[in-house]
């Protein structure tokens, strides 16, 4: 019994003692690179300087500053620098500058039946080699992610899936020069700004081949550039190809620099140049929607650069722009008005397509006349096709401002209605501003009431349009009647009343003739307004100066003349004094007028009052004298003597009287 127990544990032991070496065994990876397998142990390789790295959890390898120069199985012929064997997807990850150098040897391999492999990364990674550069047995090949492929192969291909794959190349660069086909896959797809340069420099290959043995193929390349050169078509497919955007460049030393055997689509304002020795074009149809294209055909004979069963079609929506052909002598020829009927004839074709849109116009406000619109100078009616891009628009209509500007068309469906807004003429204010500057020459003073005129004026309202002209029109009237309303203030009479009301003290019988006076006050004429003011005061002066011309009657000097020759009539040596009669005599004023007439009537009395007062002398009493005394002859020659002495004393003394008269009565 012990014996066995001791058996079993020892047979427990043993087997314990086998298990860790079960368990720690190290995993190979179906991967060779610069000639060594990646293993569980062994997941980095030095390259050179740099390094390749496995990540067997992704199955990513990743290459940094690899200098690989070994071939990868042993037992291949010939050998890769990077080999996969058996199903296994990889991913090529690169970091820094790379590469992949074997005189007798070929690049990258994989003879699996994985449906993936990639190379991504912003590194970079150069193959220089004699055979083939980059082979899958199956599956796709997709270089992406920035990273750049720089490929020779001396004596191989390029890039190759055997069994007719997809070969992707998504923003990256990818320089290929072989010497069979530089890419060869049942799809080609480059995108997102790639670059990608395609060489096969040996006779009857293609830079790009693109198709499988049931006659599927496909080139797709989406705004990138291409440039693309061999001897037979530098890109062919057995199906179609379609090139939006980007840029194309291809040439065959031998051939159609183009071909397919199904439809070519070039679109998305790609430009696409091709230069062969045969026409370009295809078993299907050729249709252009916005692209520019230059076919050449260098062939010494004449033959057309396009071929004639594959005219190119212009998509709707889309116009030629340009269009221009070179024939056999050298002579361009204009073929814009003509289309592309002709495009097959000529050794060298460059037409342009644009996009077009059906742009309406939409002219605001309603009901406008004779409305018309011009896009570049011509005249366009309802709906017009045009371009993307700035056009100048030029609009009118009746009683609008002329509408001149810019207008921006793109493939925005909202860029395809424009909307004119029309602006009307402004209103004519003129009579307006005629009206106003009418009341403001007047002086709101003169009136009685000026309010009506300054309401008016205020109550114009600017800015209105010609369709309005019938209310700007009547803002002028409302001034101009309120004008034509206004009423004068009365004149002021005060002055002529003064005067008349001086006049009318005047006792006209003062006067030697009061007529005038009368008539300037008959003259007056009453309800002058204020503006006539210096008529009425020329009225109040007419009579100022009437009553100034007046001229009095002269006082009455009857009464004084009669106590004068009363005075002259006495004897002034019968009186005692005649002094004061002398002296109220001399004290007569002469012209004095009948405003006067109490001075001159008291010159009179003062003569009257002196004469009343003289006294005369007393009787002669001498003695010895008589009067009675008997005459004689003698006594009668005396008397004759004395009597003759008394009229000489008279008349001496009459020519003295009427002297001193005269002197008194001046």
């Amino acid at each position: 019994m012990k014996k066995k127990l001791f058996a079993i544990l020892l047979s427990i032991v043993m087997v314990a003692g086998l298990l860790p070496t079960v368990a720690f065994a190290a995993e190979n990876y179906n991967l060779y690179v610069n000639g060594e397998q990646f293993t569980s142990e062994k997941l980095s390789i030095a390259c050179g300087e740099g390094t390749a790295s496995y990540d067997p959890n992704t199955k990513t390898l990743t290459l940094n500053n690899a200098a690989i120069t070994n071939g990868g199985k042993s037992d291949e012929s010939p050998k890769y620098g990077i080999r996969v064997v058996g199903d296994t997807d990889l991913t090529i990850k690169l970091s820094g500058t790379n590469s992949i150098t074997l005189d007798n040897g070929g690049g990258i391999f994989a003879d699996g039946s994985s449906d993936n492999y990639n190379i991504i990364g912003d590194g970079k990674l150069t193959i220089n080699v004699k055979w083939d550069a980059l082979y899958t047995l199956n599956g796709n090949i997709s270089i992406s992610e920035g990273a750049k492929l720089d490929i020779t192969s001396a004596q191989g291909c390029g890039i190759t899936s055997y069994n007719k794959g997809i070969l992707s190349i998504d923003g990256a660069k990818v320089a290929v020069s072989s010497y069979y086909t530089a890419a060869s896959a049942k799809e080609l797809e480059i995108k997102n700004n790639s670059e990608v340069v395609l060489i096969a420099s040996e006779d009857r290959f293609n830079a790009a081949y693109m198709g499988d043995e049931n006659g599927a193929g496909k080139i797709e390349i989406i705004n990138s550039k291409v440039e693309a050169t061999s001897y037979y078509p530098a890109l062919f497919t057995e199906g179609n190809l379609t090139v939006n955007g980007g840029e194309v460049k291809c040439t065959s030393t031998a051939d159609g620099a183009i071909w397919t055997k199904g439809n070519i689509l070039i679109k998305g304002g790609a430009k696409v140049t091709t230069d062969g020795k045969f026409p370009m074009g295809g078993n299907g149809t050729f249709t252009v929607e916005e692209a520019e294209i230059d076919a050449k055909n260098t062939n010494e004979n004449n033959i057309p650069a396009i071929f004639d069963e594959s005219v190119p079609v212009i998509a709707d929506g889309y116009h030629l722009n340009y269009a221009k052909a070179v024939d056999s002598e050298g002579t361009e020829i204009d073929l814009l008005s003509s289309g592309t009927q002709y495009f097959a004839l000529y050794k060298n074709v460059h037409f342009i397509t644009k996009a077009v849109y059906p742009v309406s116009f939409v002219v605001t406000p309603d009901g406008l006349t004779n409305v018309v619109v011009k896009v570049n100078g011509q005249e366009v009616t309802g709906s017009v096709s045009l371009e993307a891009g700035t056009y100048p628009v030029e609009v009118t209509a009746d009683n609008c401002k002329a509408y001149t500007d810019n207008i921006t068309i793109t493939a925005d469906a909202a860029t395809h209605t424009q909307t004119i807004a029309m602006t009307y003429l402004p209103a004519d204010y003129s009579k307006v501003d005629a009206a106003i500057a009418k009341a403001n020459a007047l002086n709101k003073n003169d009136y009685k009431d000026f309010s009506g005129v300054e309401a008016a004026v205020k109550a114009v309202v600017r800015g209105k349009n010609i369709t309005e002209q019938s209310e700007v029109d009547k803002m002028a009237q409302t001034i101009e009647d309120a004008i034509a309303a206004l009423q004068y203030k009365d004149a002021d009479y005060t002055k002529v009343d003064a005067a008349i009301a001086k006049a009318n003290a005047l006792n006209k019988d003062n006067y030697k003739d009061f007529t005038a006076v009368e008539a300037a006050v008959n003259a007056v004429v009453r309800d002058k307004n204020i503006t006539e003011q210096s008529e009425v005061d020329a009225m109040a002066k007419a009579i100022e100066d009437a009553i100034a011309a007046l001229q009095y009657k002269d006082a009455d000097y009857t009464k004084v003349d009669a106590a004068i020759a009363k005075a002259n009539a006495l004897n002034k040596d019968n009186y005692k004094d005649f002094s004061a009669v002398e002296t109220a005599v001399k004290a007569v004023v002469r012209g004095k007028n009948i405003t006067e007439q109490s001075e001159v009537d008291k010159m009179a009395q003062t003569i009257e009052d002196a004469i009343a007062a003289l006294e005369k002398k007393p009787a002669s009493t001498k003695p010895g004298t008589s009067d009675k005394s008997p005459q004689t002859g003698d006594t009668s020659n005396l008397a004759l003597w004395i009597a003759l002495l008394f009229i000489s004393g008279g008349a001496a003394i009459g020519t003295t009287v009427v002297s001193r008269k005269k002197k008194y009565n001046r």
